[in-house]
């Protein structure tokens, strides 16, 4: 349940292929695959680039001493930059070269690695976040493409997709407790040497074995437009995390928010007259298109209230360590992969309406368990249960939210839908993590009981994202089944 796993260039790997990459599958067996494994390889550590923060979090907090205003940027600032990126990235792609922007996506991001784990400061650390989402956004939307121009259609690419699906899929699972193995075995900058290391080894792997050449799209990279809608957010989402300390009429909270307006503003002023905008306004007049862009932004804004909160009050509350606190939530992972086929034929029964309605109530009365979790509650009794509910909430949601937003939408733009989705989905990963940890801040008080009191708070806020979402986002939808 990943964006990685749906992320493709702006123009679909089948109904656009350039001829140029037609004869990508000439190259020996063996060389495509490894060029799979490569692709792969770099979806994944977008994935994993969120989930091992996530759970090394909290000793990154304690050692680098962030507070509880600045410690949620360790995720928010990853997401804004791969969402604000995102669609710049499928551009690119297009324009530059999938092979291109694919390990130029990958040194990126090994860049943002290495300034991470050598970060003395928590403002270095962040740099680097921010680098690593960048890198994402650049290397995520050429993979599918890739994948198509490796393999040819039929049995041979079918396989490819599966493998490359089922690593992506298994990716933030699996990173959970790699991360806390890695955190409470060398410490946290372990985790950032070893995504590093990756990268590193994917790029040098990929310059010799992924295809080279294929036809280009002419026309411009609209680096305005991205460099608006990411300015934008980063500003929205500061003001939004200024207000614990100062209250919402402070100028350290008015002015950010202020110019995020103007900054929101600007781009959409620029989509509407640029020739070849990174978001198109036709796409967002499909009623379909705009109902999975709420959902996206309220899917993660729901989702992060698990993500955020369950690392902080098993490690900090509970005395957990990094692996078991990873290995406590990795039944995410593991439900999201077996319940995909369930969810798939639930929307055929039920359409997107139905589906969307079932999936997030079932993610909001997950998150409601976590309400019932004290000091001491034992873990197979109300946190296993809980975690596995909100998953399969998830499935379900995020399966009848990405059949919506390609629905009504010509083939060569499913890649663009596609990215616009992922990008409303980083959006309210971004701003729902720093809403919900203003929420906690406020309502917390001193002590263990005061602090988990403020958790239950902000997890109440996430549930009422997922209320919002089952019922806003059906009225948004056209009448009908899928």
């Amino acid at each position: 349940m990943t964006a990685t796993v749906t992320a493709g260039s702006p123009r679909t790997a089948t109904a656009d292929r350039p001829a140029g990459d037609r004869t990508a599958p000439a190259a020996p067996n063996r060389r495509r695959w490894i060029a799979l494994a490569v692709v792969s390889a770099a979806s994944a550590l977008d994935t994993a680039g969120f989930a091992v923060a996530n759970t090394a979090m909290p000793e990154i907090g304690r050692q680098l001493g962030m507070g509880a205003a600045a410690l949620p940027w360790i995720m928010t600032v990853y997401a804004l930059a791969f969402g604000g990126f995102l669609l710049f990235g499928g551009r690119a792609a297009d324009v530059l070269g999938r092979r291109r922007m694919l390990l130029a996506g990958l040194l990126v991001f090994a860049g943002g690695s290495a300034l991470a784990a050598a970060a003395p400061t928590a403002g270095l650390l962040i740099g680097g976040r921010a680098l690593q989402g960048l890198g994402a956004a650049l290397s995520g939307p050429p993979a599918l493409a890739l994948i198509a121009s490796i393999f040819p259609e039929g049995r041979e690419r079918a396989r490819a997709m599966g493998i490359y699906v089922a690593i992506s899929a298994s990716s933030f699972a699996g990173a959970l407790v790699f991360g806390g193995l890695l955190t409470s075995a060398a410490g946290w900058r372990a985790t950032f040497v070893a995504l590093l290391a990756v990268a590193a080894l994917a790029t040098v792997v990929g310059a010799r074995v992924l295809p080279s050449g294929g036809a280009r799209t002419r026309g411009s990279l609209d680096i305005p437009g991205a460099a608006l809608i990411t300015a934008g957010l980063m500003a929205l989402v500061y003001g939004v995390t200024q207000a614990e300390g100062a209250g919402f009429a402070a100028p350290a909270v008015l002015l950010p928010l202020a110019a995020a307006v103007l900054l929101l503003a600007g781009f959409v002023v620029r989509e509407r007259t640029a020739a070849q905008p990174l978001m198109p306004p036709a796409l967002l007049r499909v009623r379909t298109v705009r109902a999975a862009t709420v959902a996206g932004v309220l899917f993660y804004a729901t989702m992060v209230g698990l993500l955020f909160f369950a690392p902080l009050y098993l490690q900090g509350l509970r005395g957990w360590s990094p692996i078991e606190s990873g290995l406590a939530v990795a039944p995410m992972g593991v439900t999201v992969a077996a319940t995909t086929g369930l969810s798939a034929r639930i929307l055929g029964r039920l359409g997107r309406r139905g589906t969307l309605v079932l999936g997030f109530t079932t993610m909001a009365l997950g998150l409601g368990g976590w309400l019932l979790v004290g000091l001491h509650t034992p873990y197979p009794a109300v946190m296993l249960p809980a975690i596995v509910v909100q998953s399969f909430g998830q499935t379900l949601a995020y399966t009848a939210m990405m059949d919506a937003a390609l629905a009504g939408v010509p083939g060569e733009r499913h890649g663009v839908a596609g990215a616009v989705n992922i990008t409303a989905q980083q959006i309210g990963s971004g701003l729902g993590t720093a809403i919900l940890a203003l929420v906690a801040a406020s309502a917390g008080t001193a002590g263990r009981a005061g602090t988990l009191a403020g958790y239950h708070a902000g997890t109440a806020t996430a549930i009422g994202f997922g209320v919002a979402a089952a019922v806003l986002v059906p009225l948004l939808l056209p009448r009908g089944r899928r």
